[in-house]
């Protein structure tokens, strides 16, 4: 890991807008930096009005910075696509649908939409999981060469998430052939997910396209939800430039 004094300021401030409000002590065991260095960038970073410092002492990023992540997305050009489909997928299931952006080994949530109901899924735009933490990044990872699986592996098992390497093989296994991931969250298992891969015109999976869902409503819909997802997984797919399959007759 590079250790040169913008490579540590980029590290604090990730680490900040990553995981919400946190002390300094917290901070300095995420991102391995002393107390007295970390606060002077954590100093000079509010200065430029990057983070600010609340009243119980904690830091946090500020709305700079959200701007800033909402004017790259808008750049990228995908949010709008990505949202017309989230929409779809929301207005056929009634039920919270999600794109998530594939991007240095995790996934983003980068659109959603959600139903008019009181008990739904919710998801927070900019949030950044690990690829087997949830359904999209499950469908994203099984696309990938087998070194990615073994990096997300380690990094779960890091998180105390320690699955057989060998099952996590087979899942993805599982995913890669029937074209989408799905069951119970890890982090949530009261909801049920499920996404399909998004790819460009050139064939490399960009992000993952999904739902999800209270699993207690899941029985009676599931198939309809995965048919769901995969047909506008591959619509998406398509307005990003990646040929229709060519179906037998």
């Amino acid at each position: 890991m590079a250790e040169g004094s913008i490579a540590r300021t980029l590290r604090v401030l990730e680490a900040v807008c990553d995981h919400g409000p946190q002390t300094l002590k917290a901070l300095s065991e995420r991102t391995a930096l002393a107390p007295p260095t970390l606060l002077r960038i954590l100093r000079l970073m509010a200065d430029e009005g990057y983070v600010a410092q609340e009243a119980d002492r904690t830091w946090r990023g500020t709305m700079l910075v959200w701007r800033l992540g909402c004017a790259v997305n808008a750049s990228v050009g995908i949010f709008g696509v990505a949202r017309e489909h989230t929409d779809r997928l929301t207005a056929k299931l009634d039920e919270t649908a999600v794109y998530a952006v594939y991007e240095q080994g995790a996934v983003t949530y980068a659109a959603h939409s959600e139903p008019i109901k009181p008990v739904r899924a919710h998801v927070r735009l900019g949030q950044r999981y690990g690829l087997l933490a949830v359904s999209t990044g499950q469908a994203v990872l099984a696309q990938l060469d087998w070194s990615y699986a073994e990096r997300a592996i380690e990094e779960q098992a890091a998180a105390d998430d320690k699955r057989d390497p060998s099952q996590v093989a087979q899942k993805l296994a599982d995913i890669r052939a029937n074209g989408y991931a799905s069951g119970p969250g890890v982090r949530w298992p009261e909801l049920w997910g499920c996404a399909a891969p998004v790819f460009d015109a050139t064939g490399v999976v960009v992000g993952a396209l999904g739902v999800s869902i209270p699993t207690a409503r899941i029985d009676n819909i599931r198939d309809g939800v995965i048919e769901a997802v995969l047909a506008e997984a591959e619509l998406m797919s398509q307005r990003l430039g990646r040929p229709a399959p060519i179906r037998e007759a």
